[in-house]
């Protein structure tokens, strides 16, 4: 193995612009985020982290729904208290994006990313299913009634 210098991380960086850049853009969005928990409501900042930050437009993930809802409620403050900070005065705008955890597929079934259009499965809660059947047990117009037992059998 003669004639192989082993390179340390800074001279790799050195010689690559195009990792360099991608390291620095993991350390501003890892920066983003340690203050988007500082500044954001404690519920809400466990339930949402830092997507990307392009063109000043900040975007936020999460994997709730109702999450996300709270969060557009309070995406104005929110972005009043992180443009306080002097490095994310240029911040114009606050995107939040829902995105649903993703199960592992079992052997044999496609994975989501091979296969965009398949849906992930649900399972109603005991409760909610007898709620359901309820409600199925007092409608007359028999398709939606069916389409609602179907559904409390998932």
């Amino acid at each position: 193995m003669t004639g192989h210098k082993k390179l340390s991380l800074i001279e790799i960086l050195a010689d690559s612009p195009a990792l360099r850049e991608i390291v620095n853009k993991v350390d501003q969005l890892a920066k983003l985020n340690r203050l988007l928990e500082q500044k954001c409501d404690p519920e809400l900042a466990k339930n949402c982290r830092v997507a990307n930050l392009r063109a000043g437009v900040l975007i936020l993930t999460t994997p709730s729904p109702a999450t996300g809802h709270l969060l557009r409620f309070t995406k104005s403050e929110l972005l009043t208290a992180l443009r306080s900070d002097p490095e994310w005065c240029h911040l114009t705008s606050i995107k939040i994006h829902v995105r649903p955890p993703v199960a592992p597929s079992p052997l044999g079934e496609p994975s989501r990313s091979q296969s965009a259009s398949i849906i992930p499965k649900f399972c109603l809660s005991k409760n909610s299913a007898e709620a359901v059947k309820a409600t199925a047990a007092g409608i007359s117009y028999s398709p939606l009634q069916e389409a609602l037992l179907r559904l409390c059998d998932r």
